[in-house]
C-alpha cells in the first residue's frame, strides 16, 4: 500500500466516506427502479445485482496505470469507477431494456457511456458500462459522484468472471491462449443472440 501524507490521505479517506453514502442510496434507488418495473410489467429482466467500492490500492493502481500522480484531485478526476454495480440480465434485449430505464428514469446524468456488445474489446470483453453522476445530500451542501453501472447478460458475466480468473492465475501463460479466449467470447455473443431470438419467438406465440 502506498503511503501518503497524513492530509492527503485524510482528503482520500473523505471521497470515499462519500462513496458509500452514495453507494446505499444508488442500491435503493436502482432496486425501486427495478422492481417498479417489474410489477408493472408483469416481467422481472434482473437475475441478480452486485455492488462494490473500488480498494484504494485498486484505485491507485489504475492512477498509476495510467500515468497518474496518486493523490485525491486525481481520484477525483480519472477514476470513475470506485463505485461499481454489476446488472445480470436473462437476455440480450433486456440488457438494452435495462439501459434504457436507468437512461430515462431522471434521476441521474449520463457522464459517459461504452456499449461493448455492439463493440467488444480487443480481449472479448462484452458488457454495456454507464457513467453517471449522482447528487449526495449532506447537511450543509450536495455534492456529486460518479458511478459505474455494468449491465451484462449471464453468459457474459460467466465469460468476465472466467477471465478475470484466468488473468489472476497465469498472466504470462495467457499469451499462448489469447485467441482461444477471444473465440470463447465469440461464442458467448453467438449464444445469447440465439437465446434471445428463442425468447423473442417466444413472446409471440
Amino acid at each position: 500500500m502506498i503511503e501518503l501524507e497524513e492530509q492527503e490521505q485524510a482528503k482520500i479517506d473523505e471521497i470515499y466516506l462519500k462513496n458509500e453514502f452514495a453507494l446505499k442510496m444508488l442500491e435503493t434507488e436502482l432496486d425501486i427502479l427495478l422492481k417498479s418495473y417489474a410489477y408493472e410489467m408483469k416481467y422481472n429482466p434482473v437475475e441478480h445485482i452486485k455492488s462494490r467500492i473500488k480498494t484504494q490500492e485498486s484505485a491507485f493502481n489504475k492512477l498509476s496505470k495510467k500515468g497518474y500522480q496518486i493523490n485525491s484531485y486525481n481520484l477525483l478526476n480519472h477514476v470513475h469507477d470506485i463505485i461499481g454495480v454489476r446488472i445480470v440480465c436473462s437476455f440480450l434485449s433486456d440488457v438494452y431494456e435495462v439501459v434504457d430505464l436507468i437512461k430515462n428514469s431522471g434521476q441521474y446524468s449520463i457522464k459517459d457511456e461504452k456499449d461493448y456488445i455492439k463493440n467488444p474489446k480487443s480481449t472479448g470483453y462484452i458488457s454495456y458500462h454507464i457513467i453517471i453522476t449522482l447528487p449526495i445530500h449532506l447537511t450543509d451542501k450536495v455534492e456529486y459522484v460518479d458511478a459505474e453501472i455494468q449491465v451484462r447478460t449471464l453468459a457474459m458475466d460467466f465469460w468476465a468472471s472466467i477471465d478475470h480468473k484466468l488473468h489472476y492465475k497465469a498472466d504470462n501463460a495467457l499469451c499462448d491462449v489469447k485467441e482461444e479466449i477471444y473465440k470463447c467470447s465469440q461464442d458467448i455473443k453467438a449464444l445469447d443472440e440465439a437465446m434471445n431470438k428463442l425468447y423473442e419467438k417466444t413472446l409471440k406465440k
